[in-house]
């Protein structure tokens, strides 16, 4: 299916009727599926976001469906105030966890409901809630803003989403705390500017920006300021062991007092160095890995 024709399927698909239409394959969906793949024991996931352009806060993504459905007080009693809402619910067999979520900077985007089995006396709350926030900073360091997360998934219908690339971004990211956002940009044939193959931020199958493009075209290193992260964007080529460019790193640091752009540079050529070391080529970081 083309894209075009892939994009309004989904619009179309949106509920419930009368509210605000949300993608049901975006990329917060995906984050939503990957908790619940990681914790069978989570019987709800959903988050609320007010996309941009829009007005109100509503479900962007959920495993049990209410897309669009509008925030209600408690949701924005989380949302502006910061503060978690922790309830036993269900005649006493489950335990509510909403608290707020966050983009890679650890600023809030919306709210977060998590939802586990419960029995009083047999599970204890203070861990659960624990789970909730622990789940919550993962999926923050995939988060670049609250505008990815309403954007489809991958971004091109046709792109590949479990690749070689993908874990070992998911490594850099562990090994790496100011790393906000890490992503392989693919040269292609023809001159064109590339695609993103892997993403940290959801932006899979996207076209590579200008300076990916440079990077890609002279091989030449791009440093610039990622102001809506408010960090350092640094951009490298990569080269397999042939000496052949085939790609670029597009990393962006949190930029924090004493750290300048230098060292921000610095550490994103020890990943790219790393990954060099490694015998990465277009094949191996194209390949499956799941």
């Amino acid at each position: 299916m083309r894209r075009t024709a892939w994009l309004a399927l989904a619009w179309a698909l949106a509920i419930p009727a009368g509210a605000s239409p949300v993608l049901l394959k975006n990329y917060g969906q995906e984050l939503i599926d990957e908790a619940v793949a990681s914790h069978p024991d989570l019987l709800v996931a959903m988050m609320h976001v007010t996309p941009p352009g829009e007005k109100d806060n509503i479900i962007i993504a959920s495993n049990i469906g209410r897309f669009g459905k509008k925030a209600d007080e408690d949701d924005m009693r989380v949302v502006d105030t910061g503060r978690s809402n922790l309830e036993v619910a269900a005649g006493g067999t489950r335990f509510e966890v909403e608290l707020v979520l966050q983009d890679a900077r650890g600023r809030s985007i919306g709210a977060m409901g998590l939802v586990f089995p419960y029995q009083e006396g047999v599970v204890d709350r203070k861990a659960l809630e624990a789970r909730a926030i622990a789940i919550r900073d993962h999926m923050r360091r995939h988060i670049a803003g609250a505008g990815d997360l309403v954007q489809p998934y991958p971004r091109e219908a046709s792109s590949t989403t479990r690749n070689h690339a993908r874990k070992l971004i998911e490594q850099a990211l562990g090994a790496h705390p100011a790393l906000l956002v890490l992503e392989y940009v693919a040269a292609p044939a023809g001159g064109a500017e590339g695609t993103i193959v892997a993403s940290s931020a959801g932006r899979v199958g996207a076209p590579a920006g200008e300076r990916e493009g440079s990077v890609l075209r002279t091989g030449k290193p791009a440093l610039a300021e990622a102001a809506a992260l408010e960090g350092t964007e640094v951009v490298l080529a990569l080269e397999d062991a042939r000496g052949a460019r085939f790609g670029a790193l597009r990393a962006v640091f949190a930029r924090e007092p004493g750290r300048t752009a230098a060292e921000a540079q610095r550490e994103a050529e020890e990943i790219r160095n790393a990954w060099q070391k490694a015998g990465v080529s277009r094949e191996s970081l194209g390949a499956l890995d799941p």
